[in-house]
Order: structure tokens, then C-alpha cells, then sequence
């Protein structure tokens, strides 16, 4: 009399580790966008943090947006409570924030992508708390949305 071993195929073998790869390789591209997802939202709250910032700023000063000697960081903004903690020069997440301009009569904060797969767009904020974003990373031409 024969015993039969139950054993797995070949076939069966490859089959099932495909069929594991597959999924896998599923998962990781959704956390992926899952991640670009959550970075792009944060960039988009931080820039309407600094805005709401410099719109404080200006209901307390007569509209004016900031003081006559030029700026390159928003530590304006923290003296006068108007902000808690200044991004410009920092990376935060995905995104290198940096000033476009600052003056009395305006502002312009940008939040540049520093990794492409990570992030879709390049972000900024201008006067009037206006958020704006470009079609691709690498591109300047802002638009609203």
C-alpha cells in the first residue's frame, strides 16, 4: 500500500506568489498617493496659516501687510503675534517654503516641491489669503482652484 503526499505544485507555488506580489505592488502605490495626499494638505494649511497671519497682521496695522523695511522671513509676524512659528527656509514635509515677496501693500509665500513623487503641484499664498497652486511641480504659473 502507497501513501499519497499532500504535497503543493509548482504551479501552485508561483501562482500564489504572484498573485502576493500583485497585491503588494497595489498597496504600496496607494500609500504612495495616500502620502502625496497628506503632504499637499498639509502645505495647503500652512499656507493659509501664514496667510491668515499676514490678514491679522493688516487688520492690526491699518492694511498694512508688513513694515516698510524689506523682509525675507516672517519673524514680523511672530512679534506681533500674528503667527507662531516662521516656515520660510525651512522644509516642512515635501515642500521648501520661501518668500516671493513681501512689502506693505502685499505678500507672496511659496511653497516649492522639493521631491516630484511626492507632490503634484507647487503652492502659493498672496494678499488677500488667495491659496494658488501651478499644474506640475516644476512649473511657476500659478492659478486659483
Amino acid at each position: 500500500m502507497r501513501i499519497q503526499k499532500s504535497a503543493f505544485t509548482l504551479v501552485e507555488i508561483i501562482t500564489v506568489t504572484f498573485i502576493i506580489a500583485l497585491l503588494a505592488s497595489m498597496a504600496i502605490a496607494e500609500a504612495i498617493a495616500l502620502r502625496k495626499s497628506a503632504n499637499e494638505s498639509n502645505c495647503q494649511a500652512n499656507l493659509r496659516t501664514i496667510g491668515t497671519g499676514f490678514e491679522l497682521y493688516a487688520v492690526k496695522n491699518g492694511g498694512i501687510y508688513a513694515p516698510d523695511d524689506s523682509q525675507i522671513d516672517l519673524q514680523f509676524l511672530i512679534d506681533a503675534d500674528c503667527l507662531h512659528v516662521d516656515l520660510i527656509g525651512r522644509q516642512l514635509g515635501n515642500f521648501n517654503y520661501q518668500v516671493g515677496s513681501i512689502d506693505p501693500s502685499g505678500y507672496d509665500i511659496r511653497a516649492m516641491a522639493v521631491n516630484q513623487v511626492l507632490a503634484d503641484h507647487n503652492y502659493r499664498i498672496i494678499t488677500g489669503a488667495r491659496l494658488q497652486r501651478s499644474d506640475t511641480p516644476g512649473d511657476t504659473n500659478f492659478k486659483d482652484f
